[in-house]
């Protein structure tokens, strides 16, 4: 059953997550806001969610995982619902920091609760779990994408997405009854932890993987909409197609991570992500972008989970702590991707602010290549 609810809440925080993208020009027309002040509601949701993810850490210490993920739930089905209240930039980000709060303790505790239930794993189980994101995002993209374009009001979609968050809390059973083994949460562990250079290395990688990927989820439907001159439903397409390819990647990745090990998955597919990266740039029509859509979101497929899984085998200790100091640098990079294309996008254009992600993909590929040579060292 907690499979069921992790894959469930994971499914429903990245709808919650893409509502945003996907509905970005029609409440920055209604609201008036540039693309500065869109993307900066990403970049303050991260900080924010840089201390949330921190407190998670006690939290699951002194209420255990289960219950700080159903309130998690809760929080963000209030969030989401306040979005029909919203009437200017100060009131949006106000909504948006309390979906924070929702979103921080599903992305601090969910990947540490299947590393609790299936300690021995490989990496299979991760991945399979982190393919429910990409799920939600095609679910979300598409359904949300066409609703706009037949006219529902964005503020339904929301309520609409609320509805479902508070529905799925229900799904988890009571901690009496899961029997996980309690979290670490003494300052002198976390010392441990942060004391290991492996760990930096570790983090970055995941700051710059959480760069690529945002920039993709974040401004696709957007790009394709002003790009191209397109319809709602264009726009989520082209963030469905990409949420198509995550969600095979991550899937074949659980699939080949015991056979080909998880390090030598994330250099692989860098590399192809590198290359399909540069390519965005020279992309000339719609179709062939959906295909690369497809491409792109198959080679970042693996960096998430991967990055946290390898992470925790290379480091050792309490994999809920090292799993969110990681999200903590994950966030900040998604996030910061995000606000720092949509500077680019007002300046000089959406198009040239998509070479940020192989300028972050090249920085991450260093990375895993000097982490690979310590790591041969340490053997």
């Amino acid at each position: 059953m907690l499979d069921v609810a992790s894959r469930s809440s994971l499914f429903i925080y990245a709808v919650s997550a893409v509502a945003l993208p996907v509905s970005l020009l029609a409440i920055t027309t209604e609201l008036g806001l540039s693309l500065t002040q869109a993307g900066s509601l990403s970049l303050i949701s991260s900080i924010v969610s840089f201390g949330l993810l921190l407190g998670a850490i006690p939290l699951a210490f002194v209420t255990g995982k289960i219950r700080a993920l159903r309130f998690g739930l809760w929080i963000l089905a209030g969030g989401l619902a306040l979005y029909t209240k919203v009437h200017s930039y100060w009131t949006v980000l106000a909504v948006v920091l309390v979906v924070a709060v929702g979103q921080s303790m599903l992305e601090a505790l969910l990947t540490p609760l299947v590393e609790d239930i299936h300690p021995e794993d490989d990496g299979t189980q991760q991945v399979f779990l982190h393919a429910f994101w990409p799920i939600g995002v095609i679910f979300g993209t598409i359904v949300i994408g066409e609703a706009l374009t037949r006219g529902v009001p964005w503020r339904f979609i929301f309520l609409a997405v609320a509805v479902l968050a508070a529905l799925a809390g229900f799904l988890y059973p009571r901690r009496s009854k899961a029997g996980l083994p309690r979290s670490r949460a003494d300052f002198s562990h976390a010392g441990e932890i942060l004391s290991r250079p492996v760990f930096w290395l570790m983090a970055l990688s995941l700051a710059f993987a959480g760069g690529a990927e945002g920039g993709f989820t974040f401004w696709t439907a957007s790009y394709i909409q002003l790009e191209f001159g397109t319809l709602p439903r264009a726009g989520g397409m082209g963030t469905a197609f990409f949420a198509a390819g995550m969600a095979v990647g991550r899937i074949g990745a659980s699939r080949m991570a015991g056979r080909l090990g998880l390090r030598r998955i994330l250099i692989l597919s860098v590399s192809l992500a590198l290359v399909g990266g540069l390519l965005f740039y020279l992309v000339p029509n719609l179709p062939i972008l959906y295909g690369l859509m497809v491409l792109m979101g198959l080679f970042i497929a693996p960096f998430w989970p991967s990055i946290q899984t390898y992470a925790v085998r290379r480091i050792g200790g309490d994999a809920t702590m090292i799993m969110v100091f990681l999200s903590c640098f994950g966030i900040v990079g998604f996030s910061g991707a995000n606000f720092l294309m949509g500077v680019i996008g007002d300046a000089v254009g959406l198009r040239v602010s998509f070479l940020v992600a192989p300028a972050l993909l090249l920085i991450l590929l260093v990375i895993l290549l000097v982490e690979g040579r310590i790591a041969a060292r340490e053997k």
